[in-house]
């Protein structure tokens, strides 16, 4: 959806000039149109990565609580010291 608005963005009026001097439509895309659409949905592209590498950590550490709190309920339930570790390990690991 960012690229389409951010090549949407770009000028007709630069796309018609380009015609005009005869480029061919793979030329224009190159040289005009995609460098155009990446600098406007850079920013956009940028605040969506930033965003992505905040919430990653976030979800990575619930889900080790969650592995390690299975694990515990596993070990009192049966007894069991090594195992569940080992199998926790083998899942950290992984």
């Amino acid at each position: 959806e960012v690229m389409r608005g951010a090549f949407a963005g770009v000028p007709k009026g630069q796309l018609e000039a380009a015609r005009a001097f005869g480029m061919s439509r793979w030329k224009i895309f190159r040289r005009i149109w995609l460098p155009q659409a990446f600098y406007r949905a850079l920013p956009t592209l940028t605040g969506e990565t930033v965003l992505q590498l905040k919430s990653t950590p976030l979800v990575a550490t619930i889900s080790v609580i969650d592995i390690f709190a299975v694990s515990s309920k596993v070990r009192q339930d049966t007894y069991l010291t090594y195992e569940p570790l080992l199998l926790l390990a083998l899942i950290y690991m992984a």
